[in-house]
């Protein structure tokens, strides 16, 4: 709306009202401004509670691994890796690169290749390459493998909190 044509038209327009109708134009004109900016206000503020949703599951997750009175078996450890790795905005996982996720919170299965595989099978990962027997698996998790990472993060906070109570 740059265009100095446009804003010609806007100015030749205006200066061809009467003082009445410019205030008038004035007042549209405010509302304009006022409705847009705050459409744009409220898409940074859904950004920022995006932001800080994510920044919430990513310190929840490490939790969970990073807890010793978790009793997490090897699926569970496997979807919150990938969980997290995927929060922070890694795209493919590897078998390899979770492994070391996983060890670094003491949490790494004793074959993660097989898990990730026993997952996909009911559909909560997708492989995307590495067929191959000896080759890491590259995988991401399904649209249904995120319902069931938040559903699992659901009952460890319940089974967290009753502990404690």
């Amino acid at each position: 709306m740059s265009d100095p044509s446009t804003l010609k038209k806007i100015a030749d327009l205006t200066w061809s009202l009467d003082l009445p109708g410019v205030k008038l134009a004035a007042d549209v004109v405010q509302k304009v401004l006022e409705t847009k900016e705050a459409v744009e206000g409220g898409g940074e503020l859904i950004g920022a509670h995006q932001d800080q949703r994510t920044s919430d599951e990513l310190r929840d997750v490490r939790r969970f691994l990073d807890s010793d009175s978790l009793d997490l078996n090897g699926p569970e450890c496997v979807l919150l890796g990938s969980f997290l790795k995927h929060r922070e905005s890694v795209e493919l996982l590897d078998t390899r690169s979770l492994n070391v996720t996983l060890d670094s919170f003491g949490r790494k299965p004793s074959n993660t290749t097989s898990t990730v595989e026993n997952l996909e099978k009911k559909g909560l990962i997708e492989f995307v390459a590495g067929d191959s027997p000896n080759a890491h698996k590259t995988f991401r998790l399904t649209e249904q493998g995120y319902h069931e990472v938040r559903d699992l993060m659901g009952r460890l906070t319940r089974q967290k909190f009753s502990a404690v109570g």
